[in-house]
């Protein structure tokens, strides 16, 4: 295992190391900050930086990158050159970029970057990670290099406290990518593609299963170790009779949840699962190009467009749970409904209906992967089934109470009430078949397919016992 980093003792002369070497600040000009870190660094280490403090006095910022060349080589300070750019970079085995401070977090000024195989350095941005370097030589053993220049005033390496054996994602590998839930079945025919944008925090990452390296970006993942919230965006703003629905795939305690966890918590509702869902009339595809992600969740209404966040309301449940599946539809009236594991609509958010919004959630807490299980651009059809569930409910309810009643009050009659029940299941037509149909939109089950589909085809076209209009019919089987 990879000791802590820290800053080497060979550094520019305008520096000073502090707090067991992990602490560099510049203490006079602007120049003569470069440092290297005190062993080398494996291919796709993440070398963590916080930012400490930074002035507005002079221009450019920090200059990160690495070498091949042992900083042992520079013996002392006066060897170093004043600037890592392009002093270093023009010789051979020094790469080496600076980097926008817009790229720090503004919540906690925590980012990293890493080499990967094929000689590319990546940094971690509020965005996500970005390419900074190409071309680095990495059959060699390699340096961090950091110039601590301009506007950068000190930096600190952070060995990451809260680094679990194995990253999130290496723990979800295991996840499956293929939806099997019940509400899926029913309206897999009905759902598009939603997947999550590019644009978020610098918590949130997309899944890659073990069979499949390329990031599926319909499955984000939740990074809770960090004091960034998870912030992500859907890919397609929420059109009127549209729907996403989405599913909580995973949830594992941050430390601090398991700080506050008894040690008889072991069950997954007892742990503080947060997420909220927020509309947007801002382009979010802007805010990938303009680099002006809304890192504070609690300032975005301090912002010219409009945003509004709401935490998730629950069904007949009191907590969210892994598998847990929401939708959130958007009504002609402006009212935002939705449904907590295929129960019925509610009203969540009341919005301007001629304005166009952007969906978004905000992940906190113990929630570490949520699924885009598609978006539903007519809710017509999502409508009739969940008036056909609720109607079989109803009717199994009355079913299961008219059997409880038959149970507690036995006669000697036992022929005819049997004959009585049959002919309260015959349809009311042809009085040959079973009731199997419900008709639309009223809900009444009292014909046979057979007849109800010459009813709608060939006769009045309404129900026979309400003369509601049918609109729909569906055959419904009784487990």
């Amino acid at each position: 295992m990879n000791t802590p980093l820290q800053f080497h003792s060979v550094h520019g002369e305008h520096i000073k190391l502090s707090r067991n070497n992990t602490v560099a600040k510049r203490v006079d000009s602007f120049c003569k900050g470069i440092c290297f870190s005190n062993r080398t660094i494996q291919i796709r280490e993440r070398v963590y930086v916080r930012l400490l403090s930074k002035s507005i006095q002079w221009t450019g910022f920090l200059r990160l990158g690495v070498t091949t060349s042992d900083p042992n080589t520079h013996r002392t300070s006066a060897s170093l050159p004043r600037h890592a750019c392009p002093d270093l970079t023009c010789r051979p085995g020094y790469w080496a970029k600076c980097v926008p401070e817009n790229c720090f977090d503004l919540t906690n000024k925590l980012t990293y970057f890493y080499v990967d195989e094929n000689g590319e350095l990546f940094l971690n941005t509020p965005t996500g990670e970005i390419s900074l370097l190409t071309g680095i030589f990495v059959q060699e053993p390699l340096w961090a290099l950091l110039d601590i220049y301009g506007n950068c005033i000190s930096i600190e390496l952070v060995e990451d406290q809260q680094k679990r054996s194995v990253s999130v994602n290496d723990q979800l590998r295991n996840l499956n990518p293929i939806v099997t839930s019940p509400i899926f079945k029913d309206i897999c025919n009905d759902l598009t593609s939603l997947p999550f944008l590019p644009v978020h925090s610098s918590s949130i990452s997309f899944f890659s299963s073990s069979s499949n390296s390329l990031p599926n970006q319909s499955i984000v993942l939740f990074d809770n170790r960090t004091n960034c919230d998870g912030l992500v965006f859907f890919s397609e703003p929420l059109a009127i009779n549209s729907g996403l629905l989405m599913q909580i795939l995973s949830i594992i305690p941050s430390n601090e949840s398991q700080r506050r966890t008894t040690t008889t918590a072991t069950s997954s509702n007892l742990l503080p699962t947060h997420i909220q869902f927020g509309l947007t009339n801002c382009n979010t595809q802007n805010l990938l190009r303009s680099n002006d992600l809304p890192l504070d969740i609690e300032k975005i209404n301090n912002r010219s467009e409009f945003w509004i966040v709401q935490d998730f309301k629950l069904g007949t449940k009191t907590t969210i749970d892994r598998e847990d599946e929401f939708l959130f539809t958007f009504k002609q009236d402006g009212v935002i409904e939705y449904s907590h594991n295929n129960s019925k609509l509610k009203d969540f958010i009341h919005v301007d209906s001629t304005l166009t919004y952007y969906p978004f959630l905000v992940l906190k807490g113990d929630i570490v992967a949520v699924r885009s299980m598609g978006f539903i651009k007519n809710l017509d059809r999502y409508r009739s089934l969940q008036q056909i569930n609720n109607t079989i409910q109803t009717s199994q309810a009355c079913t299961s109470a008219n059997n409880n009643n038959n149970n507690n009050s036995i006669t000697n009659n036992n022929g005819n009430n049997e004959s009585d029940f049959k002919l309260n299941q015959d349809c009311t037509v042809c009085f040959d078949h079973l009731r199997d149909t419900v008709l639309i939109p009223c809900g009444h089950i009292c014909l046979c397919y057979t007849c109800a589909k010459e009813l709608v085809e060939h006769g009045t076209k309404q129900c026979p016992i309400c003369r509601t209009s049918i609109q729909l019919i569906n055959k419904i089987y009784l487990a």
